[in-house]
């Protein structure tokens, strides 16, 4: 199945209701479905549902039903999207996500006027809460696979929410390629075992891509990405003592990377 990968979408879509909800904007259009803005008596909602076409797709309903039980069903943290509730509406599968304030990182470090590299201690402090969020995420037995500028969405004031638990799956299990090309861990391309290592991974990668101001493993096509994940050396960052962190969260062997978002945290 196609990776979970938003697209900002264009202007003008029609308002219209989705059982109790009203939809007045549509967010994002991703692999699993579309993500819209939605109200209902003084609630204000990140409502996503599942495409039509997956609605009668038996792998498509079950990476939908992962999310909505991560969403609804963990305990509660500052750093990790939660749901309103979940339901199906005319065989469409949703959950009703909190809105988290801010902004996607994505837009932040490539807004319309070009690339940024965002100063060191803010860089620092947006990854340390990206692992906060992600390391509660582990403490429950679960993987995230899709960490990436466009599913940490940030406010004013730095605070980070993850959000998107589409393509999430049990420690230790492997299989399906699934994720974005470009921060994917090796062993995730190659379809071995997903760890707590595999998202210290892709932390890594943003956290590179944050302090550098370019794209690490952006090749264009997926699989050129993806072989860059699994062959290309990385850049030396400019701070020789950020440099150390990022490679050892870069390690292409799992057993030789940092191990936890929690470590990364703390070597930060």
């Amino acid at each position: 199945m196609a990776p979970e990968r938003y697209q900002v979408p264009s202007a003008g879509v029609s308002e219209q209701t989705f059982g109790t909800w009203r939809l007045d904007g549509l967010i994002a259009v991703g692999g699993l479905g579309e993500v819209w803005r939605a109200r209902r008596e003084g609630q204000v909602a990140a409502l996503k549902r599942l495409h039509t076409h997956l609605a009668r797709n038996e792998d498509g309903r079950g990476m939908f039903a992962n999310e909505q039980q991560l969403a609804l069903g963990l305990p509660r943290h500052p750093n990790l999207v939660h749901a309103i509730e979940n339901g199906v509406v005319d065989g469409r599968p949703y959950v009703a996500l909190e809105l988290a304030p801010g902004e996607d990182l994505r837009r932040i470090v490539a807004p319309a006027g070009g690339p940024v590299v965002l100063p060191r201690a803010r860089a620092l402090a947006i990854a340390r809460a990206a692992c906060a969020g992600v390391a509660h995420l582990h403490k429950f037995g679960w993987i995230h696979g899709d960490l990436n500028p466009g599913n940490l969405i940030v406010d004013v004031d730095d605070r980070v929410t993850v959000i998107d638990l589409g393509v999430a799956r049990r420690s230790g299990e492997g299989g399906a390629v699934r994720g974005t090309h470009a921060y994917m861990a090796p062993e995730q391309v190659k379809g071995g075992a997903w760890t707590p290592a595999t998202d210290v991974f892709a932390l890594g990668v943003v956290l590179w891509e944050l302090a550098s101001g370019a794209r690490l493993f952006h090749r264009g096509p997926p699989w050129l990405s993806m072989a860059a994940v699994v062959e290309a050396d990385v850049p030396p960052l400019e701070d020789p003592a950020l440099d150390a962190i990022v490679r050892a969260a870069l390690a292409k062997d799992p057993a030789a990377r940092i191990a936890t978002p929690a470590e990364l945290a703390a070597r930060l």
